[in-house]
C-alpha cells in the first residue's frame, strides 16, 4: 500500500504508542509521553519531527529494558516507525 494517500497525524502516532503499550508485558513500567510544550504543525515536516522524537524516546526506553523479548518488540515497533518516516520522506521528495 502506498502511503501517498494516507495522512499520518499526531493522533495516529499516539494511538500506535498506546496500542503497543497495551500489548506490552504489564509487569514492566512503560514511559509516558509528555505533551510537548510546542505541538508540531500538522504538515509533513511536523509529522516527520514528531516521528523522529517518538523514535528517540522509544530507543531510550528500549535501552533500559533487561527483557530481551521486550527489547525485540520495541525494535520491531521502531522499524515500523522508520518505514513510515521513510515513506513520508519519499512523499516529501516527490512533492518538490
Amino acid at each position: 500500500m502506498s502511503l501517498r494517500y494516507v495522512q499520518v497525524t499526531q493522533q495516529h502516532l499516539q494511538r500506535e504508542f498506546h496500542q503497543a503499550r497495551q500489548n506490552a508485558v504489564h509487569s514492566h513500567h512503560l514511559p509516558t509521553l509528555a505533551v510537548p510544550k510546542e505541538i508540531p504543525s500538522a504538515d509533513l515536516p511536523g509529522v516527520c519531527q514528531a516521528l523522529k522524537a517518538t523514535r528517540h524516546l522509544l530507543e531510550m526506553y528500549r535501552r533500559q529494558q533487561s527483557n530481551e523479548k521486550g527489547q525485540r518488540r520495541l525494535q520491531r515497533l521502531d522499524k515500523r516507525l522508520l518505514n513510515v518516516a521513510l515513506e513520508l520522506q519519499r512523499i516529501q521528495t516527490e512533492g518538490k
